[in-house]
């Protein structure tokens, strides 16, 4: 048995950083390894994503203003010329990692910026998404595989130390995928699967005491999601059927009553 690949060995490959002979040893295994080619699929995939989604921005002024500050005012325009001449050569000997440093430290400034923003159930809906897109890119949708809520539901239970309402069908054509344990909203939370034609549909339920409410419906990204309360259960449910279709799931879910 091989040993298995480093995950930053993974990414450089990913990103065409390793050598030739490194680069060409992994294309080797991955025509043999499924499990390899689809962690590679998804971190293209991811990469992708990254950069047909995330911000960018120009980097402020305020960066040059405070490079020319290092240079004394008072100075004679030799020393100064001097001095600055040394500053820009240093920052352009180091200009790569300071690059790749300040858009990083921008990237997660943004990101926490907005995030912050957020009202409480907007922030939920992201993670909501970004869980649902993880699982689908990762190939990990369900820890038990069976389409039996019977064997389903007790491993679960264990897990969670609450047992989620689970209904087996949704809709003509549906399957019930099994079921995993994810982390929304700052706990662990059941993750229900089922695949209705080529789409995945993740229905996550955890408990809480809010009071019953009707279902909300939005989009996010080119998926539909929706949320409701009922009977101690928070439920939260996301797809990229169509609208019409995505309702009649909803509804269905939400209609199901739990059975012992």
């Amino acid at each position: 048995m091989r040993p298995e690949i480093e995950p930053q060995t993974l990414n450089a490959f990913v990103d065409g950083e390793l050598d030739a002979l490194s680069q060409r040893a992994i294309e080797e295994r991955m025509a043999r390894d499924d499990r390899l080619r689809a962690e590679v699929t998804a971190l293209r995939q991811l990469r992708q994503n990254v950069r047909n989604l995330a911000d960018y921005h120009v980097a402020p002024k305020a960066l040059r203003q405070r490079i020319e500050s290092m240079v004394p005012v008072s100075a004679p325009l030799s020393t100064r010329w001097s001095v600055g001449k040394g500053i820009v050569q240093h920052w352009f000997d180091w200009r790569p990692m300071l690059v790749s440093f300040a858009a990083m430290s921008l990237a997660v400034l943004t990101l926490n910026l907005t995030w912050w923003g957020l009202s409480p159930n907007d922030r939920l809906r992201e993670e909501v998404v970004a869980s649902h897109v993880r699982s689908t890119l990762s190939q990990h949708l369900v820890d038990v595989a069976s389409a039996d809520r019977h064997k389903v539901k007790p491993w679960l239970s264990l897990k969670l130390n609450f047992s989620p309402p689970m209904p087996e069908s949704l809709l003509p054509g549906s399957v019930f995928l099994g079921g995993r344990v994810d982390y929304l909203d700052g706990r662990p939370v059941a993750a229900l699967v089922y695949q209705q034609g080529e789409h995945v549909v993740n229905s996550f339920v955890w408990p809480t005491p809010a009071a019953d409410s009707a279902i909300l419906f939005s989009a996010e990204r080119g998926y539909q999601i929706a949320h409701w309360s009922r009977a101690g259960m928070s439920h939260w449910v996301i797809s990229d059927v169509n609208r019409e279709e995505f309702s009649a799931i909803a509804r269905a879910i939400e209609m199901f009553r739990s059975e012992p």
